[in-house]
């Protein structure tokens, strides 16, 4: 019995000895964390341009970003609005990101050209064939992308934004930017579907509201109206220097040209407010 002790006691001096002799780990310094992101500041507003805004006979809303330096300008931009065809780029996402990938050439061939009369003539028969693909192959591909987007306030093809709002499909200007710089950054669907939609864009034959007064200048856009007085254009000017967004949405009962005329001069003070003098 003390020979098993004197045996506990040896095996436990050495165990300790080897345990104090091992390395321990040293401890890892807290690595230095990255300063917050700054939001770019909004750019200044000239008096005449807001006072342009407020004297529109209707609803009106602008949000405009120079996508190199992030300055923008807000004015009324988080209001609802209907989209009109300014819809049809939240499908043709919903179609190349959710749908596209799972269907044969034949079916991939079909929707490039259905997308194609979106874009570029805002073929309305075209927008309800691929709505209709939506609804039987993924219909919740819209919801999934306004949740990819974040976008809180818009709403396509709902029922729910019709009992709220009388339009079955509602935005924001600035929520319709954000699907514009989507589609424009080439990361949400990659670099080819995103510039076969940038190239349709730029071919429309639409050149009344943003292009008007741009002079040679690229601008890729899509316009929607309704006949009860919505016209709305959200696009993208680019001079080689900067890009610059604009999306405005308006709703008046003069005549049409009214806002036409509206957006087109509109659309020239964001950019002359935005773009590297």
């Amino acid at each position: 019995m003390v020979q098993l002790k004197k045996i506990f006691i040896l095996f436990s001096i050495i165990l300790l000895t080897l345990t104090a002799c091992v390395k321990q780990p040293a401890k890892q310094p807290d690595l230095p964390k990255s300063p917050p992101q700054q939001a770019a500041p909004a750019a200044p507003i000239p008096p005449d341009f807001t006072q342009y805004v407020n004297n529109f006979k209707g609803q009106a809303g602008l949000y405009a970003k120079n996508l190199t330096t992030g300055q923008t300008i807000s004015i009324n931009s988080d209001e609802i609005f209907a989209t009109a065809s300014t819809h049809k780029l939240v499908v043709a996402l919903a179609v190349y990101k959710y749908i596209y990938p799972e269907v044969a050439v034949a079916k991939k061939q079909e929707y490039d050209q259905l997308i194609k009369k979106m874009m570029v003539i805002s073929d309305n028969p075209a927008f309800y064939e691929l709505l209709n693909e939506i609804e039987q192959r993924r219909p919740a591909a819209l919801t999934q992308v306004l949740q990819d987007l974040e976008l809180t306030k818009t709403r396509i093809h709902s029922d729910d934004a019709f009992k709220q709002y009388n339009y079955h499909s509602v935005t924001t200007p600035h929520e319709m930017a954000i699907v514009l710089e989507t589609i424009y950054q080439e990361q949400y669907l990659g670099r080819e579907m995103s510039a076969i939609l940038k190239e349709e864009l730029a071919k429309t034959i639409f050149k009344e509201e943003i292009p008007r007064h741009m002079k040679n200048n690229k601008v890729l856009h899509k316009v929607g109206q309704l006949p009860d007085g919505v016209l709305n254009d959200v696009g993208i000017v680019d001079d080689g220097k900067n890009p610059i967004l604009i999306s405005a949405f308006t709703k008046t009962e003069q005549p049409p040209d009214y806002a036409s005329d509206f957006l087109a001069q509109l659309a020239v003070k964001a950019y002359d407010a935005l773009r590297s003098k």
